[in-house]
């Protein structure tokens, strides 16, 4: 869905200041912290729990992003130090042999595709 306010030009100048204002607004991030908590706490709902590492390992941060560096983003994180195995558990890996020829392909579980697909459900 696309909207028609005008609010760059062809030559990416000329802003509206009433969008610009909105999309760097401290609602603005407040509203794209709670979507990325939110996301969280669907990630530590859905994902294995054995040790449960990789679910305490979810953060969640805010930064300035788009082209131009002019709205509010988040991002989860998952994984890093604390949870070395998140990459292997979300897209899976390879076993190899003392040769180093693969054995077998272990399947990732693709979790955050299941959190993205829950938060289009969400209003």
């Amino acid at each position: 869905m696309r909207h028609n306010i005008p609010y760059r030009d062809a030559s990416g100048s000329g802003s509206n200041p009433a969008i610009a204002g909105l999309l760097l607004s401290s609602q603005m991030r407040s509203l794209m912290y709670e979507r990325a908590e939110i996301a969280q706490a669907l990630y530590r709902e859905i994902v294995s729990k054995r040790s449960g590492r990789l679910a305490r390992s979810a953060r969640v941060e805010t930064f300035r992003g788009g082209r131009m560096k002019d709205r509010w983003k988040s991002r989860l994180i998952i994984g890093g130090s604390e949870a070395p195995h998140g990459l292997a558990h979300e897209f899976g890996f390879d076993v190899h042999d003392e040769n180093g020829a693969v054995t077998a392909t272990i399947a990732g579980a693709h979790d955050l595709n299941a959190v993205l697909n829950a938060l289009g459900t969400l209003l």
